[in-house]
């Protein structure tokens, strides 16, 4: 009988993420208790999980709304999607040299994203098994409901608008000109 489940995704990215299944297969062996659906992507499966290469985006969504406790990696499009929908997830980013990524662009985004109190992060096994133990005996913590994100409410409603109304658009010769310094100006006041 199984009394929590975790929903884990190495997303989609074409690089394998082979340390994220290593660190949940190491977290589950023994862990009878837990129901682990894994979307593993071209990573190597966890043994004893649900594992699916790749879920219809909505499923995954469901899946994520219905755990206890949601792991990801560090992609900005995952970790948005789980404040959309109000999930805290524990995020492992990927990491250059490693073969995951090419860069370090999840380890810088993940660290601001923790500063923001968005995700909860782990660099090492030891803080992925601890962060993720710790969620499963208080599994609300980590859902704080639909959340807000006004930088995508700003870009909906500037796009609402007639284009030649905008204060940043103008006529040049044929061609459209877009003031990036307004844009920015009017993003950050609106998102405020």
């Amino acid at each position: 009988m199984t009394s929590h489940r975790v929903v884990a995704s190495a997303g989609t990215y074409h690089l394998p993420f082979d340390r994220f299944s290593d660190w949940l297969q190491r977290w589950f062996d023994g862990r009878p208790d837990v129901d682990l659906v894994v979307q593993h992507g071209p990573s190597k499966p966890v043994r004893g999980a649900t594992n699916v290469e790749i879920l219809p985006y909505d499923e995954l969504l469901d899946l994520c709304r219905d755990a206890d406790v949601v792991v990801l990696q560090g992609g900005a499009g995952a970790v948005m999607d789980m404040r959309a929908i109000g999930r805290v997830p524990l995020v492992i980013p990927r990491v250059p040299g490693a073969g995951e990524v090419v860069d370090d662009h999840q380890l810088v985004f993940t660290a601001e994203m923790e500063h923001l109190g968005i995700i909860r992060r782990a660099i090492t096994f030891e803080e992925f098994a601890q962060e993720l133990d710790a969620m499963l005996v208080q599994p609300s913590d980590d859902v704080v409901g639909e959340m807000d994100t006004p930088g995508v409410e700003a870009i909906r409603s500037l796009m609402e608008q007639p284009i030649r109304k905008l204060p940043w658009f103008s006529v040049v010769g044929r061609g459209v000109r877009l003031s990036w310094e307004l844009v920015g100006a009017r993003l950050t006041r609106r998102a405020r």
